[in-house]
């Protein structure tokens, strides 16, 4: 039984995995073919850190949890585009109306998320005019979001 867990230990791992998967898995003791059953071997799947895994019927997925720095600016651009179509909502303003956007923010990563993804933004809060500053009057009530570190102001183009 040494013998079997010295090589199953130093048997390609997931190879062995999937063999256990299809039944047909073996190994080579003393020049003797041993086979082995599913319930015979334990299969402990360890993620590399920073990973997640999950297997189910011989498929396994894995994924990269690390966020980057584009990642993080798009999910600061969702974030703003929410609030944004919220505020819509709230200002009685039809699902289809054009509008006017100013917006500030003293979070630089925030700053940079929303001028690298400004078309998109405007794109879907439907702006024609969508630009970092302050407001002047013509522009509705501020809207803040402190989570998020902005203000911004709308009006019906």
């Amino acid at each position: 039984v040494q013998a079997v867990a010295k090589v199953i230990a130093e048997t390609d791992a997931a190879a062995l995995s999937l063999a256990l998967r299809e039944g047909t898995a073996s190994v080579e003791v003393d020049g003797e073919t041993v086979p082995l059953a599913a319930d015979e071997v334990i299969i402990t799947e360890t993620p590399r850190e920073g990973w997640s895994v999950a297997s189910d019927s011989g498929a396994t997925v894995a994924l990269d949890l690390e966020i980057t720095e584009e990642l993080r600016q798009a999910g600061l651009a969702r974030d703003a585009i929410r609030l944004i179509q919220e505020a819509r909502k709230n200002s009685g303003l039809d699902v289809a109306d054009r509008i006017a956007l100013r917006w500030t923010s003293t979070d630089p990563a925030v700053i940079a998320a929303l001028n690298e993804h400004a078309a998109l933004i405007a794109d879907e809060v439907l702006a024609t005019d969508f630009a970092q500053g302050e407001a002047d009057d013509t522009y509705g009530a501020p809207f803040t979001d402190e989570g998020l570190s902005l203000t911004f102001r709308l009006r019906k183009a």
